[in-house]
């Protein structure tokens, strides 16, 4: 395993994680945005100073986009947690990392000009088979 593959690693159990520890917070979910949001702030900025580079080289619309669209989803994936009973989490956790797999790969198919691949055809239905296998009791 290679250091990019273990990063992979470590960042899916972590991410794994935090959700299910927000779930037990009690907490709203713009609120516990919010709070998420400034604490990975606060623990992230140490890292990233001198790390900046030029940044006239960055595409401003692309950065904006993300945050915007990484903005949202925390909204809607928070607002879930929320208001998620601790029996159901792992259910709707499952569909939404689900879905996430699946975005690369239809950007993928965008970026190829529509074509799906009957391999990514059958990634796509072995993908939602598991879903429906790891959300029956």
């Amino acid at each position: 395993m290679n250091s990019l593959q273990v990063k992979a690693l470590i960042a899916g159990i972590f991410w794994g994680l935090w959700p299910l520890l927000m779930n037990r917070g009690g907490m709203n979910g713009n609120a516990s945005s919010v709070l998420f949001a400034l604490i990975a702030l606060i623990f992230v900025a140490p890292f990233s100073w001198g790390t900046w580079g030029n940044m006239a080289d960055v595409k401003w619309p692309l950065v904006i986009g993300a945050g915007v669209l990484g903005a949202i989803g925390l909204l809607f994936f928070n607002s879930m947690l929320a208001k998620a009973p601790k029996e159901s989490v792992g259910a709707l956790f499952v569909v939404m990392i689900v879905t996430q797999t699946a975005m690369p790969t239809i950007y993928d198919i965008f970026v190829n000009d529509g074509h799906a691949s009957p391999s990514k055809i059958a990634g796509f239905v072995l993908a939602a088979a598991s879903a429906v296998f790891l959300l029956k009791s």
